[in-house]
């Protein structure tokens, strides 16, 4: 009885005392490396996260709960040139400079003109420049019409309330804020797809995942086809 104790203690020592634990599967592996993946995603999109959902909600109740929307002060300024710009880049360039903004933060379009009619005769709308001043909480927008010596500028201010709408909107153009937000869009695509798998290889069954699932898009369209 001795002898085979002792026989069967000496060869536990041989392994090191314990047996070896068996290896996990590729699967678990990758379950965990997506959960940790999923969780540290959601993390790092939390603050866009909160801002999308305070301004979503702002924006859907703003009419029923009359909830202040803010103000956007306008103003208009007129511009005056010693020579008529040349050309729109010309144009964009003399404002930028004159109000202290950014190349980046400028952007021009030429809006050729059409014929029209005024009194049954035919006449020809004249081309028409415009120059943005792109931002979320101050911007401006001037038109203008090729050979004038002035040029019309309206400015404009938004409210706290008014820059977390055009925020939440991606108004203003700025290429940063728009990755910002596609990259946003992107990581809830990815969270919900990462959701799904893992809430079905760990928490529950199949059938009741895409029950869940076709439950949500049948309701989702059914609301959305009232007001269709």
């Amino acid at each position: 009885m001795g002898r085979h104790r002792f026989s069967r203690v000496s060869r536990l020592d041989l392994v090191g005392g314990f047996p070896p634990l068996p290896r996990p599967s590729r699967k678990t592996v990758f379950l965990r490396l997506l959960r940790k993946v999923h969780a540290w995603v959601g993390l790092g999109g939390a603050v866009f996260g909160l801002l999308f959902g305070l301004t979503g909600f702002l924006l859907n109740h703003r009419g029923v709960m009359k909830i202040e929307a803010g103000q956007i002060q306008e103003r208009k300024v007129v511009v005056e040139f010693a020579e008529a710009p040349a050309s729109p880049e010309a144009l964009a360039r003399d404002l930028a400079a004159r109000f202290s903004v950014p190349a980046a933060r400028v952007k021009w379009q030429v809006k050729p003109g059409r014929p029209g009619r005024m009194g049954g005769a035919p006449i020809k709308v004249a081309d028409q420049w415009t120059v943005a001043f792109l931002g979320h909480a101050h911007f401006a927008l001037a038109t203008y019409i090729p050979g004038n010596r002035t040029v019309e500028l309206e400015q404009r201010d938004a409210s706290f309330v008014q820059v977390l709408k055009r925020l939440h909107k991606a108004d203003g153009g700025q290429v940063g804020w728009i990755l910002l937000s596609d990259a946003f869009a992107g990581a809830l695509v990815f969270l919900t797809l990462s959701g799904i798998l893992l809430w079905t290889r760990l928490a529950g069954p199949k059938l009741l995942a895409a029950g869940l699932a076709a439950s949500g898009l049948i309701t989702a369209i059914s609301v959305a086809s009232r007001a269709w």
